[in-house]
């Protein structure tokens, strides 16, 4: 008896009217099965998705998934078009279930018939239900473009803030359009799309009192929470439930809003044809092109559009164009939320027209989810300058001999660890070997009863698992044993190049060369954010090993320190060094955000330079009353920092 498997699709609802609902085509399938004394071991359902593409059918793929484990001996399929719409996969479909030694049958065919007519007419019939297909795709594109042209809305997303009016247009939502609103005058102010998503996730005050406002993607839930299928036994419609979607607004979110309201259907411009799915000509030959009509039924206030549009439309002084500034040094990760911290650059004219560059660090979730995270804004320059100095403390007392000398000691503990456990493995491969070909001989022995014939196959399979498994790993750690010489070579080169001195890390092969070392020094990097406000605490785990282990790896924590409170910037045509300096772990940092502040009350000094005098007149003071304390140790052990804190 073979064993079955079927496969149903319906594309739409409408289908079922003509036959094809799911079960018209199940009953027929388990007919055809049941008068061919076939057992049915799996059905596979594919709902409201379309023949022309495999690719989005879940049960589809299921299929295959199934097939290539060989859980069944023939597939049926109520017809080629059920199947396939594409008669380049319908081919291949065919092609790959035969390689597997899989029947395909569809519904009518005759159980035996000459392989060059099944072929012919498989393929004529994949052929027609291609070009059925193509041809229903060009007469509804030609009639959505008709009626796109007379200003209907012709279906998609339904934009934010408004509802339909059953007239092809829209109206204004009761519920939803005192937010788009409230959006648009934000953005009128110049406020950021970054800013206005932060602000809405955290709630916006109304005549109802403060609340979050409904995202797009919940407003869509809300109108339809469910997805319409058809049971296979008795045909009714159900309703399962949908996912609830994401209920965060990002700025990608406030930035399509916004793109709307400059040429789009706020500004009630309707907007159809940007994209097409399968051909670049319609049915006439011409190619495809957008329709862009203005309906002259604008859904906002047409002063808000304006001062939206010339925020939106504001050119910028300078072509955009990427920084040579842009280079970072340290992969991070944030201690708040567990994000990566990013870096990235901006630069900001003064109103004495002198240009000013930043480079940061922030973290991922700050900028994707507004108002989750409260990791600040840290310097790129600080932070990297202090990190450098904990890791490289030493490497640049230590020659070349020295280095070398570590890291043989660690190589031969390596090898020492592999060899012992390629000495295991090697002793009991032969044994393995042995029950395996014992196994084997009783497989083929006829006088056993089929029970323990069937156990003694499930062993030997068992066994010639564990012995190829036990050849695999012999194989990785001979590679591994080998490896380890050019990995050492590999290390000592990084860690003995000439352009590696932390000093000049702003310098291209400078920055390149201290890059390659940390990735292989520094295995973790973490910044939190302690109680006291502008307090941080960098905690790295490094390691000199070429292959490092848990247990090899030292985790330094860098002290807690203050962030400064002076600005961070550096003009473009002259770069301004930062002041660091180090300090023990105890006791407010004299350049504290908070005693700049105090400072600054008093100092009537130009801008460009107060911050620097106010940080020269407390570090003097400072100075006098105590002496700071210099903590040095080798590049695994524990150095104090200063992280600063960008304000700009």
């Amino acid at each position: 008896m073979k064993r079955t498997a079927l496969y149903l699709r319906a594309s739409s609802r409408d289908q079922i009217q003509h036959g094809f609902s799911i079960p018209d085509q199940l009953a027929r399938l388990r007919s055809e099965a049941r008068v061919a004394n076939e057992h049915i071991v799996a059905e596979f359902i594919d709902q409201a998705r379309s023949g022309t593409s495999t690719a989005k059918r879940s049960d589809y793929q299921n299929l295959l998934a199934a097939a290539r484990r060989h859980e069944f001996d023939r597939v049926r399929v109520e017809s080629v078009d059920r199947g396939h719409r594409n008669d380049t996969e319908r081919r291949q479909f065919e092609a790959e279930m035969a390689a597997l030694g899989i029947d395909v049958v569809y519904s009518g065919e005759p159980e035996k018939q000459a392989p060059q007519f099944r072929k012919l007419q498989r393929g004529i019939k994949g052929v027609l239900a291609e070009w059925e297909s193509d041809e229903t795709s060009q007469r509804t594109y030609k009639r959505q473009r008709y009626r796109a042209q007379k200003g209907i809305w012709r279906g998609g997303p339904i934009p934010y803030g408004v509802q339909p009016d059953k007239r092809g247009w829209f109206e204004a939502d009761p519920e939803t359009y005192k937010f788009l609103i409230e959006l648009l005058e934000r953005r009128a102010k110049s406020q950021g799309h970054h800013t206005i998503a932060k602000a809405f996730n955290k709630g916006i005050d109304s005549s109802e009192g403060v609340s979050v406002p409904p995202t797009p993607s919940l407003i869509a839930y809300r109108r339809k929470p469910y997805i319409e299928r058809q049971d296979p036994e008795t045909g009714d419609v159900l309703q399962l439930p949908r996912p609830l979607p994401a209920t965060t607004w990002h700025k990608q979110t406030v930035a399509g809003i916004c793109r709307h309201a400059v040429n789009g259907v706020y500004a009630g411009i309707l907007r159809w044809g940007n994209s097409h799915n399968r051909f670049a000509e319609d049915a006439d030959g011409n190619l495809k092109s957008p329709v862009v009509v203005d309906t002259g039924r604008p859904l906002v206030p047409g002063d808000l559009l304006e001062r939206v549009r010339a925020v939106e439309l504001a050119p910028t002084d300078t072509p955009q164009r990427m920084s040579t500034f842009n280079s970072f040094l340290l992969t991070l990760r944030c201690g708040s939320c567990g994000e990566a911290m990013h870096g990235y650059t901006s630069t900001k004219t003064k109103p004495s027209g002198l240009t000013y560059k930043y480079r940061k660090y922030r973290c991922a979730g700050r900028v994707n989810t507004p108002g989750s995270c409260a990791m600040p804004i840290l310097s790129a320059d600080a932070l990297e300058r202090v990190v450098l100095a904990a890791v490289f403390v030493d490497a640049t007392k230590r020659d070349g001999d020295q280095l070398q000398d570590e890291i043989n000691r660690s190589l031969e503990q390596h090898r020492a660890v592999l060899l012992e456990a390629l000495q295991l493995l090697e002793e009991k491969l032969p044994g393995l070997a042995r029950q395996r070909d014992e196994a084997l001989i009783a497989v083929i022995d006829a006088s056993l009863p089929k029970p323990v014939k069937a156990a003694i196959i499930a062993r030997a399979e068992h066994l010639l698992i564990d012995y190829e498994g036990t050849e695999g790993q012999i194989t990785q750690i001979r590679a591994a044993i080998d490896a380890l010489a050019a990995k050492a070579r590999s290390v000592v080169a990084v860690l003995t190049d000439p352009d590696l001195d932390p000093a000049r890390f702003q310098e291209p092969a400078v920055c390149a060369a201290l890059r390659r070392a940390l990735s292989l020094l520094v295995k973790k990097a973490v910044v939190s954010e302690v109680h006291t406000s502008h307090t941080f605490l960098v905690q790295l785990t490094v390691s000199t090993d070429p292959i490092p282990m848990p247990q090899n790896e030292v985790v330094v924590n860098l002290a807690r320190t203050r962030a400064r409170g002076g600005r961070t910037h550096q003009r473009s045509s002259s770069p301004r060094p930062l002041v660091l300096k180090t300090r023990t772990a105890t006791g407010p940092h004299p350049l504290s955000l908070q005693i700049v502040h105090e400072a600054a009350r008093g100092v009537k000094k130009p801008a460009v330079g107060r911050h620097q005098a106010i940080a020269d007149h407390w570090r003097a003071a400072y100075e006098r009353k105590k002496s700071i304390t210099e903590l040095r140790s080798s590049s695994l052990g524990i150095i104090s920092m200063n992280v600063i804190r960008c304000h700009g």
